[in-house]
């Protein structure tokens, strides 16, 4: 009897193990031919979008001149979609594209459709006015939809909804501090603090910061754990320094070693690519924690937006990795920025914009960082007691 019960035994466990392969290997079919049947869709569902938007036959896109060569751009979206024209595309500074586009609006004309620019800018100006609209009901491209193909598996916003201010720029970002490199050799700086000490008073130029700027450098040396508020005081109060707000003006100091050092001086990396002596601190090469963070690059879709299904098409094509491939190619003179994309060929970016998994970065782009108001403040009291 009981050699009759073991069989039977050992009958059932095989039935239930087969009866549990088969099962198996039919759920797998079926979501073989589920995700066949979503593919199809997906893509009808983008041919439709395209053939409006080139129906429309125009996509409005206003720029910041932050995000690098804004032609290049351009011109590999022309050449991927011909039929829609970048119709109306304006290009300028923040300060002057902001005023512009509030203009046009209170005239009652709605020209643009997307707008990039530095996200703090975005936020500040057109997020705070409540005239964008959420990004994540138009992606669709499966190359953008795809969230293995972004940083920590996300897409990443600054506002707190997460849906207005998409951010697609990966820069590398430690204490913005430049320097004259026939003045200070690099190899001897061991940290930050290095560069604030007594012997540098009266060494440095500073940055005026406006008070309607905000500042993604900024942001991470005052949230920094071992840089904060600080560090801000010793750079603007106690290291005497030489203000600018010209841009050019301040790398030309410190190119010809007026200033030994410059607090939040840019295009540093580009004016060395030139063969001037000045170099901007390595975020690497320092103890505190690197930063990876936004500063230009980021979009928003503009309500009352003219051409639906010409913007749909543009932001979707940009943040894929074509797109993204033409931001990078049109940033060549900036060693630190990359995209948020996991995907670019690592032989478009420079080492600087490589994210290392041996490190790990303070990320500076977060909701509740986006409030300026407390290093604005700090600013001002440091203006007055001068």
């Amino acid at each position: 009897m009981v050699p009759v019960r073991k069989k039977g035994i050992m009958k059932s466990r095989f039935c239930g193990r087969h009866f549990l392969a088969i099962s198996i290997l039919i759920l797998l079919v079926a979501a073989i031919a589920s995700a066949a049947d979503v593919r199809p869709s997906v893509s009808q569902e983008w041919d439709a979008i395209v053939k409006r938007a080139e129906e429309e036959g125009q996509v409005a896109v206003y720029a910041t001149d932050s995000i690098g060569n804004a032609q290049m751009i351009w011109a590999a979206f022309q050449k991927r979609y011909p039929r829609i024209k970048l119709a109306g595309t304006t290009l300028g500074r923040g300060s002057d594209l902001f005023p512009k586009l509030f203009g046009e609006r209170r005239a009652g004309k709605f020209l643009a459709d997307v707008f990039l620019g530095a996200p703090s800018a975005i936020y500040l100006n057109l997020y705070r006015a409540k005239i964008v609209e959420p990004i994540p009901p138009l992606l669709i491209h499966p190359s953008v939809t795809d969230l293995s193909n972004w940083w920590m598996g996300k897409h990443h916003y600054i506002d707190p909804e997460g849906q207005y201010i998409f951010m697609y720029e990966s820069a590398l970002y430690g204490p913005p501090i430049a320097f004259n490199t026939n003045l200070i050799n690099e190899k001897e700086i061991k940290s930050a603090w290095d560069l604030v000490q007594p012997q540098w008073k009266g060494k440095y130029q500073a940055l005026q910061v406006g008070p309607a700027q905000g500042s993604t450098a900024l942001t991470y040396v005052y949230y920094h754990p071992q840089l904060g508020p600080k560090f801000i005081e010793r750079i603007y109060r106690d290291m005497e320094p030489t203000f600018f707000r010209d841009i050019r003006q301040g790398t030309d100091w410190l190119s010809q070693g007026k200033f030994a050092l410059c607090f939040m001086c840019r295009r540093i990396d580009r004016a060395a690519m030139q063969g001037l002596p000045v170099a901007e601190l390595n975020p690497y090469q320092i103890e505190e924690k690197p930063g990876i963070g936004t500063g230009s690059g980021a979009l928003v879709l503009m309500n009352r937006h003219p051409h639906p299904n010409g913007a749909r098409v543009f932001i979707n094509w940009y943040l894929s990795l074509e797109g993204q491939i033409a931001f990078r190619q049109a940033n060549t003179d900036e060693l630190r920025v990359g995209s948020l994309r996991e995907d670019l060929p690592q032989e478009l970016l420079p080492t600087l914009a490589k994210r290392r998994k041996d490190k790990d970065y303070l990320w500076i782009n977060r909701p509740d960082w986006m409030d300026f108001t407390p290093i604005q403040n700090l600013l001002e009291e440091l203006r007055k007691a001068k």
